[in-house]
């Protein structure tokens, strides 16, 4: 199965179906499921170092300005070369440790799939968003 790092609290917002889009710097020509793996590093609220979803990669465009909020963004300082990944069909798993790898990577993995049970509010989306790591200031202006 192709699998795909995410900093650990993005891929805490895919597994909640707050993150639709995911912002990359390159394209694939891949098309179809992918493991969505939380980084090693720890923040409070996620699930480090796993594998927390199977999500499709629907398709891949180039990143427009309008895609910041499914993508969780609020600013991206080169959106100009970005691409914009599209996640549809989010599967919840129970959690497998995975040491996450750049760019797509293979796992030979079964996941064992979730009832899809826990919603959020986008007030708790937002905080995950604003957590130490992505704090407002840590961004270029690049759209102001």
């Amino acid at each position: 199965m192709k699998a795909l790092s995410l900093n650990a609290d993005f891929a805490m917002l895919v597994l909640l179906g707050k993150k639709t889009i995911e912002c990359r710097t390159w394209r694939t020509n891949y098309r179809g499921d992918i493991l969505v793996c939380a980084n090693a590093k720890k923040i409070k609220g996620t699930i480090p170092g796993h594998g927390l979803c199977v999500v499709k990669l629907a398709d891949i465009r180039p990143f427009k300005r309008s895609d910041c909020k499914a993508a969780c963004m609020h600013r991206w300082k080169r959106p100009e070369k970005a691409f914009a990944w599209i996640l549809e069909d989010i599967r919840p798993i129970e959690p497998i440790p995975i040491k996450g790898r750049l760019s797509l990577f293979e796992v030979d993995v079964t996941p064992v799939f979730l009832p899809r049970t826990c919603d959020i509010t986008d007030e708790e989306a937002d905080a995950i968003v604003w957590s130490e790591l992505h704090r407002e200031d840590n961004y270029p202006s690049y759209w102001d």
